[in-house]
C-alpha cells in the first residue's frame, strides 16, 4: 500500500467562537476571547461547557431538513457543507467516491436519554420514534451521507480525544486503497447535561478558574483529497500513531506513546524535528496532560523551540476539540488567523513561544487516556 501526502481541499467548523472558519479566525486574533461557559437552559446544571449558543440548524438549511436533524447531526451538517463549499459545485469527485470519517464522544446522547426516559418513566410504546434514529453515535456521519449523497465509506470512531486526528489518518487509509478518491474527516460533540456532569463527577471538569478541562460542543471538517495538483489549503504531508498499555480511564505515566506517534508523524513527513515550525498544543487545564506534553515535546524537539498554538484549553476538549484544534492550525498555516493566544504555561515554562510569523509547517497532537497517542503534519501547500 502506497500513501500519498493528502491535500486539505476544505474546511468547515460550528464552535462556541460561531458558525465558520472566518469566526473561528477572528476569536485567534483576539486574546481577550473566551468561550462562554454553561448551558442555554437555566434549568440545567451550571458546567463548564464551550457551547455554541443561538445556533439553529434551520438557520443554515432548509427547515424542513433540518426538523429531521437531531443537535449533533445538525452542527456536522453545516460545518461539512463549508467544507464542500470550498471546492464548488459541481464537485470534483462523483459523490460515490466521498466518504466520511466521523469522530465523536458523546453525539446521540440526549435522543438516547430522551428515549430512555420515555421507556422507563411511562412504557416502551410511548418511547418518541422520530428520535431513536439518533441514539447512535454514528448517526450524524450517517445524515450527512444522505443529506449530500455522499455514498462512500461512512465511519465513526470513538478513541475520545485521539478520534479527532484517527480520522484523517482514516482517510489517507481509504485513498491509499483507493476506496475513497475525497474524506469529510471530521469531529462532532454536543452540549449534553449527562455527559457533562459524569464528567464533574470524576473531578476533572474545570470548576471555577481551577484546574481541570472545558467540554467543547460543536462540529469540524476537514476534506481531504489525494493529491492531483488541485489549489488547496495545505497538504497533510504525514501521520503517525503509537500506543501504551494503561487503564482506560488513566493517562500514561510516560510520555513514550505521543513521542512515538510525533516521530513517526516527522519520519512518514520526511521531517527533521528542527524543522517544525509550528505545534498544536494538548494542553487542556489538567496537570497530568501538561507533564507528559512538556516531557514529550522536550524529548522530540531537543533544544529546538517550535512555536505553540494553544487551543484546547482555551476552546474546549473532546474528539471535535481536536479537529477544531486541525482548522485552527490550518487557519494559521494558510495565512487566514493570526493568533494571538498565548501558549498554555506547561510550555511557555519550557521555553516555547507563540508563533509570530506565518509558519511553513505544524505538528498537530492527541493523547487520549488510555494511552493512544495520534500525530499529524501538515505542511503549506
Amino acid at each position: 500500500m502506497t500513501t500519498r501526502p493528502l491535500l486539505v481541499r476544505g474546511l468547515g467548523v460550528v464552535s462556541a467562537a460561531g458558525v465558520g472558519a472566518a469566526a473561528l479566525a477572528r476569536a485567534l486574533e483576539d486574546p481577550a476571547w473566551a468561550p462562554v461557559l454553561g448551558f442555554e437552559d437555566p434549568a440545567l446544571p451550571d458546567l463548564a461547557v464551550a457551547t455554541c449558543r443561538g445556533f439553529a440548524a434551520k438557520n443554515h438549511m432548509p427547515p424542513l431538513v433540518a426538523r429531521r436533524l437531531d443537535r449533533s447531526a445538525g452542527l456536522l451538517a453545516v460545518a461539512a457543507r463549508e467544507a464542500l463549499a470550498r471546492v464548488g459545485s459541481p464537485r470534483p469527485w462523483a459523490n460515490d467516491r466521498i466518504g466520511v470519517c466521523a469522530a465523536t464522544w458523546n453525539a446521540g446522547t440526549e435522543a438516547l436519554v430522551e428515549v430512555l426516559k420515555a421507556v422507563f418513566l411511562t412504557a416502551p410504546n410511548e418511547a418518541p420514534p422520530a428520535q431513536f434514529p439518533s441514539t447512535v453515535a454514528n448517526a450524524p456521519a450517517s445524515q450527512l451521507g444522505i443529506l449530500e449523497k455522499l455514498s462512500g465509506p461512512n465511519l465513526t470512531f470513538f478513541e475520545k480525544q485521539s478520534g479527532g486526528l484517527r480520522v484523517l489518518i482514516e482517510a489517507a487509509r481509504l485513498t491509499a486503497h483507493g476506496r475513497a478518491d475525497a474524506v469529510l474527516a471530521c469531529g462532532v460533540d454536543e452540549a449534553q447535561w449527562l455527559h457533562a456532569e459524569s464528567y464533574q463527577r470524576l473531578g476533572v471538569l474545570r470548576r471555577g478558574g481551577g484546574e481541570g478541562f472545558v467540554l467543547a460542543e460543536g462540529a469540524a471538517s476537514l476534506l481531504l483529497a489525494v493529491d492531483d495538483g488541485s489549489p488547496a489549503i495545505a497538504r497533510m504531508a504525514g501521520w503517525g500513531s503509537a500506543a501504551a498499555p494503561v487503564a482506560t480511564y488513566k493517562y500514561p505515566t510516560s510520555p513514550a506513546s505521543l513521542v512515538g506517534a510525533c516521530q513517526r508523524a516527522l519520519a512518514h513527513a520526511g521531517m527533521e524535528p528542527g524543522e517544525v515550525e509550528l505545534v498544536a498544543s494538548v494542553a487542556n487545564g489538567l496537570p497530568s496532560l501538561a507533564r507528559l506534553e512538556q516531557e514529550a515535546l522536550t524529548e522530540v524537539f531537543g533544544s529546538h523551540r517550535p512555536a505553540v498554538l494553544g487551543v484546547t484549553q482555551r476552546a474546549g476538549e473532546g474528539p471535535f476539540g481536536t479537529v477544531l484544534r486541525s482548522v485552527a492550525t490550518l487557519l494559521v498555516l494558510s495565512g487566514e488567523a493570526e493568533p494571538r493566544w498565548p501558549p498554555p504555561l506547561n510550555l511557555r515554562q519550557a521555553g516555547f513561544s507563540a508563533p509570530t510569523s506565518p509558519p511553513a509547517n505544524a505538528l498537530v497532537t492527541a493523547l487520549s487516556a488510555g494511552g493512544s497517542a495520534v500525530a499529524v503534519v501538515f505542511t503549506a501547500r
